[in-house]
Order: C-alpha cells, then sequence, then structure tokens
C-alpha cells in the first residue's frame, strides 16, 4: 500500500529555465503536515510551465510526483527521493456558458469565482479541499454529487501526448476515474465546467449552508480527509466506530473523535503514526465485519513503517 510511489534516484541536469529547487519541505504544502522533504522541487505557475516541466521528464525517463493542495496525501518520513511538481496553476475564466480552470485552482475557489459571476452548478466545491486536477481524477464529491456532474471536457497530459478529453471518456464511477487507473501518470491540465445563471446571492447563501454542514460534520484538526472507500451499501466511519476505535492515537496521530474516517494529525504525528492506526483500523474492521476497507488517500514517497 505505502509502496505506491516510485524510488527515483538518478542524475540529471535541470534546464536553467526551470529552477529546480532541492531539499525543499513538503509539510507546509500537504494538509497534514506531516512527511519528509523533496529531492527535487518545481512549482509549475500555469498551465504551459506544468506542459513544459512534463515533457521535459518525458523525454528524460524521469518520474515526477505531483501534489496541487496536497488534502488527500500522506508524505513519508523520509520524503520523495525524485522530483516533486507543485502545481499552482491557477487561472479561471468564462467561456460563454462554460466556465474554464486550470488544474491548480482550489474547488472552494472556483465555486467563489463563480457564485461571484452569478453562476451557478460548482456550489458543492466549497465540501471539497483540494484542486480541479485532483478532483477530476479521483471524481471527488460531497453533499450528494460529485465533479462528474459538471466536467464536460478536460486538456490532460497522458505519457507524452496532450489530450482533450471529454466527460464520458473519463468513465467516471465512485471516487475514481477508469481513464485515469488506466494511464495513472495522466495529468489534468485544465478543465471546462457546465454551469447556468442564478443570482449570486442565491449562490452563496447556499454555499453558506453547505460550508457550516462541512464544519459540523468533520473534524477541524489537520488531516487529508477521509481516509478509506466508503464499502457498498455502508460507511466507513460507521464501520470503523462500531469496532470501538473511535478516538484512539498513535503518537500525536488520533482517529478523530468527531467522525472515525479521519486520522487527525494533533500536533507532531508522523506518516508511520497515520499508517499504524490505519492499519489498525482495516484490520479490525475486516476481523469484526469482513469488510476489507480500501483507502481513499494517496501516499506520496518513503518512509511509512510496516504496512500490509
Amino acid at each position: 500500500m505505502a509502496g505506491s510511489s516510485v524510488i527515483m534516484n538518478y542524475s540529471v541536469t535541470w534546464p536553467k529555465h526551470f529552477q529546480i529547487r532541492q531539499n525543499v519541505d513538503l509539510k507546509p504544502l500537504v494538509y497534514y503536515r506531516i512527511g519528509g522533504p523533496a529531492k527535487y522541487f518545481y512549482q509549475a505557475n500555469n498551465v504551459n510551465d506544468l506542459s513544459a516541466i512534463l515533457q521535459f521528464c518525458h523525454d528524460s525517463d524521469i518520474t515526477p510526483q505531483l501534489i496541487g493542495e496536497g488534502s488527500n496525501i500522506l508524505v513519508g518520513d523520509d520524503g520523495v527521493s525524485g522530483l516533486v511538481i507543485h502545481n499552482s496553476a491557477k487561472r479561471i475564466s468564462l467561456k460563454g456558458e462554460l466556465i474554464e480552470a486550470e488544474s491548480g485552482v482550489l474547488m472552494g475557489s472556483l465555486a467563489q469565482w463563480a457564485a461571484n459571476r452569478g453562476r451557478s452548478g460548482l456550489e458543492f466545491g466549497v465540501g471539497i479541499p483540494g484542486t480541479v486536477g485532483g478532483s477530476i481524477a479521483g471524481n471527488a464529491g460531497c453533499f450528494g454529487t460529485d465533479i462528474s456532474t459538471v466536467l464536460t471536457e478536460a486538456d490532460t497530459w497522458i505519457e507524452g501526448e496532450h489530450r482533450t478529453c471529454s466527460q464520458v471518456d473519463f468513465d467516471f464511477s465512485y471516487r475514481k476515474s477508469s481513464l485515469i487507473l488506466k494511464h495513472p501518470s495522466a495529468v489534468i491540465l485544465k478543465a471546462r465546467f457546465d454551469t447556468h445563471p442564478s443570482p449570486g446571492e442565491s449562490i452563496r447563501a447556499n454555499m453558506r449552508k453547505l460550508s457550516k454542514l462541512r464544519r459540523d460534520s468533520q473534524p477541524a484538526d489537520r488531516s487529508a480527509g477521509s481516509i478509506f472507500r466508503n464499502p457498498p451499501n455502508d460507511f466507513a466511519g460507521r464501520l470503523i466506530d462500531a469496532a470501538g476505535l473511535k478516538g484512539i492515537k498513535q503518537g500525536d496521530a488520533q482517529i478523530s473523535t468527531q467522525h472515525a474516517n479521519f486520522i487527525v494529525n494533533r500536533g507532531r504525528a508522523t506518516a508511520s503514526d497515520v499508517m499504524q492506526l490505519l492499519n489498525t483500523a482495516r484490520t479490525e474492521v475486516e476481523s469484526k465485519f469482513g469488510v476489507r476497507l480500501e483507502p481513499e488517500i494517496k501516499f506520496v514517497g518513503e518512509g511509512f513503517g510496516e504496512s500490509p
């Protein structure tokens, strides 16, 4: 499980215009505030930057690790031994009835931008702490809807080629896209969303309501969001709670007392602490209920302690 990222030990001469930095602390860039440094680090400030570094990596046989807002990832305690690309491409524009957003735009920012222009359909974005790109890759959703319901098409970079993929091409299902599963190195560059006109104040009122629902149901402590996908016809949080695990701790990591499908950082938790609680929850739920929970978060880098 924890070995989902590639250990990259390579020697490369980086073109100066990329301004590659070394040994960059990743903690400030991820919600968890957990993890070691990136050996190499590049910040892509727009889609052109992002496309250029991806093409260089492809041509140089380098496998980069892309991160956006870092809301659904756990970085290992030893960090990332290769290149981390921080996606900061955040341009938004209105294209007729469609809103076009670069993949580094936060979903909450996109929802607010749309509301300020009287465009409805993206209000649920206030409940998603991630970026446009990550949300499309994982079909993120909340409040009974998900991003597949508003996406019309996205410009992607897949194995060295630029492709415009329609909503149907992504073959979305619960918290996943078959297209992304087939091409795990694929990157969303920018996307277009279907919206409709509505009074701005009405949109903002709905967003305030949704924001309150999220605050009331999810812990405020540092986390990576829901740890596990919900199994069919049940809820991961319910199963973990029923297994008697709500509130248990490992170091400064804790299964939230508010919502058992969240493992929170109460201060100085390590990736190993989080992984130990994750494994405990998985083992106990399977032992008691015969359900094998599957992680929803992604594991980046190395140094997670023991894994199943």
